[in-house]
């Protein structure tokens, strides 16, 4: 009888759920010494980004910025965005991509404002290979074991050209 007791009160507590609060910080993983100095070493090189999407190199596509944003998980989350442009002296714009999987409140589509201290990290394809990308890298180093030459192998060696 205790049992179904236990069973009832936990029941009714997780039904009454309750708002869910942003965890303080960036997620886990953005705490850890290689992913900072990726993020270092990404803003360091933003100009390179910003030289390709100005360029009109038809061998240039899928530029996107990584920006730290709020959301439902983090304080600091970061996400990726697409479709950048500046939306005005102080801030660019950009779209949640397709391809977002995270369930972090922002949607497919949403339109997100930042400022250039909240980039992150840059990537684009130059001739179908990613350049930049610094924090994804990063990521597969921190899994020197996986078996992931696969997703290796759609990264051109060096992050800039």
């Amino acid at each position: 009888m205790k049992a179904a007791g236990l069973f009832l009160a936990l029941a009714l507590i997780a039904a009454c759920g309750g708002e869910r609060v942003a965890e303080e910080g960036p997620p886990p993983l953005y705490k850890y010494n290689a992913m900072k100095e990726a993020v270092a070493e990404a803003r360091e090189t933003l100009p390179v980004f910003w030289d390709a999407l100005q360029s009109g190199n038809p061998a240039y596509s899928d530029f996107a910025l990584n920006v730290t944003t709020t959301s439902d998980r983090y304080t600091e989350e970061h996400v990726w965005l697409v479709d950048i442009r500046q939306a005005d002296d102080a801030h660019y714009a950009g779209v949640v991509p397709e391809d977002h999987e995270i369930r972090d409140g922002l949607e497919t589509g949403d339109m997100i404002a930042f400022r250039p201290e909240q980039i992150a990290d840059w990537r684009f394809r130059d001739d179908g290979k990613f350049r930049g990308a610094y924090t994804t890298r990063a990521m597969m180093n921190l899994a020197p074991d996986a078996k992931i030459d696969n997703i290796r192998a759609m990264f051109h060696d060096s992050p800039v050209p």
